[in-house]
């Protein structure tokens, strides 16, 4: 299944590529989002290094490793899991210079194994899980960016 999620943030692209070149903030950028546990992190988002959280969905906890593939500052980036849930996770974040702001173009590509139910589960529980992800997230990215937090 194929996603695309886009949104506004009324900060200068290069800012809010740094913001995300330290996965470290991605705890500060999910803080409250129900569930979530970042687990271990490289520093940084070079091709090759991973990352480690957990999310507990329901009753069930797990844990994912993603493996960043693609850096290209300040335009884009991406991360594929290595291991978790899905039998096939990547996202790429692109990241389009608006004068004083940056448009972020989130592409979110994956599949579900038929033990988790493949591909109705892909469209009624994974799907509509990312879709309140990303409406979570675009929040989070406009009260931090009111504080001050992402630049």
């Amino acid at each position: 299944m194929e996603l695309r999620f886009e949104q506004s943030v009324p900060v200068p692209r290069d800012a809010l590529f740094a913001f995300h070149s330290t996965p470290a903030n991605l705890a500060l950028l999910l803080e409250g989002w129900r569930g979530f546990e970042m687990l271990e992190h490289a520093g940084h988002i070079r091709p090759g290094s991973r990352v480690r959280v957990a999310q507990r969905v329901a009753f069930l906890r797990h844990e994912m490793c993603f493996e960043h593939f693609v850096l290209e500052p300040p335009a884009r980036f991406g991360e594929r899991q290595v291991s978790g849930p899905f039998r096939r996770f990547e996202h790429v974040h692109e990241f389009e210079e608006l004068g004083a702001a940056t448009r972020i173009v989130d592409r979110v590509s994956f599949e579900l194994p038929l033990r988790l139910g493949g591909r109705l589960a892909e469209r009624w529980v994974a799907a509509r899980t990312l879709r309140r992800f990303f409406e979570f997230r675009r929040a989070a990215y406009q009260r931090l960016a009111a504080a001050g937090r992402l630049a």
